[in-house]
Order: structure tokens, then C-alpha cells, then sequence
């Protein structure tokens, strides 16, 4: 006695279904995060050229006020700097990394006085004359908070917490 066959077009079927899924799902990922390559991009370019940073390293986007991107790497003689440039007017601002604190040091002084659950954001940015460093963090309880450093010397400027 023969055993009856089972179509296999089912086990195809879902195959195909799942990798049209798989690619409608990387589609929407790509698309969703085109606008923040975009400007990273141009960042990078402006940095290349207004300050000759050949290789960048990292890239920050403060919007809290104003809005600032930032891109941190190496000049081509090999001095550090983050290019700090104002988004609304293309203002460029060259400062060598040796003359204020990181975005790390920011991050840690916010999580050593804050004990946040996780530190969601990092910019830096420039307040009246001065830079600075905006964290954002997330507590422990869910409530988002916000700190201000002082990029010279990592002087504690503002914060609010419970938002």
C-alpha cells in the first residue's frame, strides 16, 4: 500500500512568507532611520572640511533647545576635537577634546549622582557663551531625568528630575 503524499507547496509557502516578512520589516528599519544617517553624514562632511577631521569617530545630536551635532575624531595631525556646529545657522565651533571633560565623564558623573536605570541620551551643545554636556537618563522608577555639565571643568549646571 502507497502512502499518500503530502504537497510540499505548504513548507514553501511559508518560507516565502516569512522572508517577504523579514524584508518588509528591514525595509521599514531602513527607512525610519534614514533621516538621522542623513544628518550624520553631513556633520561628518562639514567636519571634514571646516576642520579637517579625517577620521570621526563619534557623532552627537543635542536638540534640547537648540539644535547642535556634534562629531568627535582626529584631526589630520592627530589632535582630537569635536566639531560642534549649530544646525540652524551651519556655525562651526573646533574644540580640542583636552580642554573639557568626555561624553563618558558626562555619563558617569550622571550615573554616580543619579543611579539612573539606563542613560538614553548624550549632546553636547552651547549655552549663552558656554558648552556643555545634556544627559538624559531614565530611573529606575521609569521617570526620565535631565542633567547639565559644563564641558571645561564637568560643573553640575541644571538638572531635572521626575519628568
Amino acid at each position: 500500500m502507497r502512502q499518500a503524499r503530502r504537497p510540499t507547496w505548504h513548507k514553501t509557502a511559508w518560507i516565502a512568507g516569512i522572508i517577504v516578512l523579514a524584508a518588509i520589516i528591514f525595509a521599514i528599519f531602513y527607512r525610519a532611520t534614514s533621516p538621522i544617517r542623513q544628518v550624520r553624514s553631513e556633520a561628518e562632511s562639514i567636519a571634514a572640511k571646516q576642520a579637517g577631521v579625517a577620521d570621526p569617530t563619534a557623532f552627537y545630536w543635542d536638540r534640547q533647545r537648540e539644535s547642535y551635532l556634534t562629531v568627535g575624531g582626529k584631526q589630520k595631525d592627530g589632535q582630537a576635537v569635536y566639531v560642534v556646529i549649530r544646525q540652524k545657522t551651519g556655525k562651526v565651533t573646533v574644540l580640542p577634546t583636552n580642554t573639557g571633560i568626555s561624553a563618558a565623564k558626562a555619563k558617569a558623573q550622571a550615573t554616580a549622582t543619579f543611579s539612573p536605570k539606563k542613560i538614553v541620551n548624550v549632546g553636547l551643545s552651547k549655552r549663552g557663551k558656554k558648552f556643555v554636556w545634556d544627559v538624559g537618563y531614565q530611573l529606575k522608577s521609569g521617570k526620565l531625568g535631565y542633567v547639565t555639565y559644563a564641558f571645561s571643568d564637568g560643573e553640575q549646571l541644571q538638572s531635572i528630575r521626575g519628568l
